[in-house]
């Protein structure tokens, strides 16, 4: 084997490696600039198209006609690729810290919950094409789900347990007690805002009725929206009016959700006992201590419906 023992052309050589090993490391430097400027600008658009989002979750819930066109919020809508000739019924969560979930020292705030990873649970139980879901302020978040102008009993049953399981959900996951609540479906932007504030109403009011439920119907809370959409003073003086001293009895709660029951059993005697979990002769017992205290006569339908609406409006100013 012949050896070139001429000076210079093995350092040429190893120069010419050496180039060539710098070029390829500056190739994997520029590919790799590349992916990580490529993933910044998904990410940035990503952020962007979640910042549109919330705006337009918030631009409906705060929608006033004398302020914003409807046509301008609905070409939001257009522009994330909703149909803005689709109902859509408001779905809202409200989250914080359930106090057994995860224990923290005492005195110490609750642990924060990732507003993105919260997102995500939502999204996971509502994930069609023309859901839209948002931030509307810190712990609170809104759906706009597409659903049927007239929803059937059936609708509403289904879209009540979706939200009995996300509460579930959201709870074994992020340690939130979360409470919802659903409005009535409305198109464009006047409908959906109007579904939002049933919403919202049902889940301001909604625990005055049932404290241990997590999942309110605005459908089933009409009458009381209607109460409390009264000025409070007035809702003070009508009660007192009504109801006089047997508000100041020890078994008062007892006797109010006798006669609240008394009202949403349609006045029978059967559906109100059910209702109450009590013995026919037991729910008697009390609508005749009721009549003999109060000196009203409770079955007199006018009578009862009278006492029924003062009972709700006696719920909602009640210390909590």
């Amino acid at each position: 084997m012949r050896v070139d023992h001429r000076p210079g052309v093995g350092g040429d050589r190893e120069r010419f490696d050496t180039v060539q090993e710098v070029h390829r490391f500056g190739l994997a430097v520029q590919r790799q600039t590349e992916i990580l400027l490529e993933e910044a600008a998904l990410l940035r658009s990503r952020l962007l198209h979640e910042r549109a989002v919330d705006d337009f979750v918030r631009d409906v819930a705060l929608y006033d006609p004398e302020v914003v066109d409807a046509e301008t919020v609905e070409g939001r809508a257009t522009e994330l690729g909703l149909d803005v000739r689709l109902a859509r019924t408001a779905v809202l969560l409200d989250a914080r810290p359930a106090p057994s979930a995860r224990p923290v020292a005492a005195g110490a705030p609750p642990p924060p919950v990732s507003r993105m990873s919260l997102l995500r649970t939502v999204r996971e139980e509502f994930h069609g094409g023309q859901d839209v879901a948002g931030e509307i302020a810190a712990g609170r978040y809104a759906v706009l789900h597409p659903s049927p102008g007239c929803p059937s009993p059936a609708d509403r049953s289904a879209l009540l347990e979706r939200c009995s399981l996300l509460v579930e959900l959201v709870r074994e996951r992020h340690g939130v007690d979360a409470r919802m609540a659903v409005g009535e479906p409305g198109a464009g932007a006047a409908g959906m805002s109007g579904s939002y504030r049933d919403a919202a109403a049902a889940l301001r009011i909604g625990p005055a009725l049932d404290p241990a439920a997590r999942v309110f119907a605005a459908a089933e809370l009409r009458i009381l929206r209607l109460v409390a959409s009264a000025v409070r003073q007035e809702r003070i003086r009508y009660t007192g009016s009504v109801l006089g001293a047997v508000r100041e009895r020890a078994d008062w709660p007892v006797l109010r959700e006798t006669l609240i029951a008394w009202g949403e059993g349609g006045f029978q005697l059967v559906r109100t006992a059910e209702r109450l979990g009590v013995h026919r002769n037991t729910l008697l017992y009390r609508l005749e201590k009721i009549e003999r205290l109060s000196g009203q006569p409770v079955r007199e339908p006018a009578t009862a419906l009278a006492l029924y609406l003062a009972c709700l409006a006696d719920l909602l100013d009640a210390p909590r």
